[in-house]
């Protein structure tokens, strides 16, 4: 009976070590588990819009799928992640989320690259794919080591299992983050000022046609130009409670917390917001269209060829001039 006691003593203060009030503590966990299922399910609609429509075929959207597995990782991470008593479940954690953060990022900066370097410069990157995979999932790697160094610093965390001190939290993520967000920022609009400028230097130059490839070529550029700006809206409320953490460790802020919570396992909805803004690809997800792609990729296409004897094998028979010809059925 005793030893029931303790181990349900333990239980509780493991489960409440943020806020005196058990239930904060609840909401915090409920609340995180269930804003990071429906990032997994944001994630999943972009996977499969990328390959019912076969959108993969378009580098840059290679490279949109490629960051929303990195975001589905994350998601995943934050689901199964709950409180834990400083060891080895806690540091896989909480390296499994430092891991697949930077990743997101590390592909969200590529897009940029991607973009700048196509319409500043005229340069593709195409064969260059294998090298993104290197440094968008090598860097975050080396990066979720990092914390390995002199000590491990993955421990409890909050509602979940992350690195435990203030220092290195800022100094491996936060610090580098904004750096890499602020680089972001001004490529992409460096890029959309020099597209903007182009398009009214050759004003009345070109066709229409050319005019209203100009237009879609905007439209399309938009709804990628959304994900760093979303991204860092995501990360303010973490920053700012992790401030406050290290400012008074003792009291955290509940309301932060939450925010804290809702802001960092949201990063797939954000992202199938931002995918869904695209016309074309609100046009595919209606219903109607989705069904009959999918139709498309189920259905096999044959051709039925109807085979008639040839003259050598009736020798007896000869073809009248109105005889009926060979057909070729295409089966759609």
């Amino acid at each position: 009976m005793a030893a029931n006691d303790n181990i349900t003593a333990a239980i509780t203060k493991l489960s409440c070590d943020l806020f005196d009030n058990t239930e904060l503590c609840d909401i915090v966990i409920i609340v995180k588990r269930v804003v990071a299922c429906v990032s997994v399910l944001g994630c999943l609609l972009m996977l499969t819009v990328i390959f019912v429509y076969k959108k993969y075929s378009n580098f840059i959207q290679r490279i949109i799928l490629y960051m929303t597995l990195a975001a589905l990782l994350s998601a995943i991470a934050y689901i199964i992640g709950d409180l834990q008593e400083d060891g080895p479940i806690c540091t896989f954690q909480g390296f499994i989320s430092n891991f697949a953060d930077w990743s997101v990022l590390m592909w969200m900066f590529m897009i940029t690259l991607t973009l700048h370097l196509s319409q500043v410069n005229d340069k593709k990157l195409d064969s260059k794919e294998w090298v993104f995979h290197i440094v968008c999932w090598g860097l975050p790697l080396l990066a979720s080591c990092v914390p390995f160094i002199d000590d491990n610093h993955y421990g409890p965390s909050g509602a979940w299992c992350w690195i435990d001190d203030t220092a290195w939290r800022f100094g491996a993520w936060y610090v580098p983050l904004f750096v890499m967000l602020l680089v972001i920022i001004v490529l992409n609009s460096h890029m959309f000022y020099v597209v903007r400028k182009r398009a009214k230097n050759t004003g009345g130059i070109y066709s229409h046609e050319t005019e209203h490839a100009q237009e879609r070529l905007m439209a399309e550029l938009k709804p990628l130009r959304l994900y760093p700006y979303l991204y860092l809206a995501l990360n303010i409320f973490p920053l700012i409670n992790r401030i406050q953490n290290a400012a008074d460790s003792n009291n955290p802020i509940f309301a932060l917390t939450l925010l804290h919570t809702i802001s960092i396992a949201s990063q797939g909805t954000v992202n199938a917001c931002a995918f869904g803004l695209n016309k074309q690809t609100l046009s595919e997800l209606r219903w109607c269209n989705f069904k009959l792609q999918l139709k498309s990729l189920c259905m096999c296409k044959t051709d039925v060829i109807g085979e008639y004897e040839t003259q050598e094998d009736v020798p007896d028979v000869a073809l009248a001039p109105d005889s009926p010809q060979l057909l070729t059925i295409d089966q759609d």
